[in-house]
């Protein structure tokens, strides 16, 4: 340090800046942090899916337990359904009516009935726009007529508007 002076010292601009070597290992923390928070709200947006897909299937089983009563209109005696009486018009006026108290809260459904390759929708058909939708079944039997009772489905297909 005798030969060099010391003011020669402080006005040297040799020297390698630092605010430049740490860059890099923020740039690291800074994905990390962004990875993290993209993984955090996936998982959000995941369990809101199925918390939102579990209530619908609450509903719809609510919905079909409401339907197998042995006081709903279209059943008999022994959990059977009536598919004679389904076929009415004052059936479709009763069904639709339930429906109506569900469609305020923004949920519609239908009813079918299946059995062996044959099915039928009530009290109509199911929109073509319908995608997010569920379903509940419970096997029962169908009276076809006075002679034929079958065994069957019925399933209530809900959907939110």
């Amino acid at each position: 340090m005798k030969g060099m002076p010391f003011k020669v010292f402080i006005n040297d601009e040799k020297a390698i800046s630092e605010e430049f070597t740490s860059l890099p290992a923020l740039a690291v923390i800074m994905i990390a942090f962004t990875l993290f928070f993209a993984l955090i709200a996936n998982v959000y947006i995941s369990y809101e899916n199925r918390v939102d897909s579990l209530d619908k299937y609450q509903t719809a089983d609510f919905i079909a337990t409401k339907l197998t009563n042995p006081d709903c209109y279209f059943m008999q005696l022994g959990g059977t359904v009536d598919l004679q009486m389904l076929n009415t018009d004052s059936s479709n006026e009763e069904l639709n009516n339930i429906r109506q108290e569900y469609i305020a809260s923004g949920i519609d459904f239908i009813l079918r009935i299946s059995w062996d390759d044959n099915f039928e929708d009530f009290p109509e058909n199911m929109p073509n726009d319908v995608f997010n939708r569920v379903a509940v079944s419970r096997n029962v039997g169908i009276r076809l007529n006075d002679a034929e009772t079958t065994p069957g489905k019925l399933t209530i297909i809900m959907w939110r508007d």
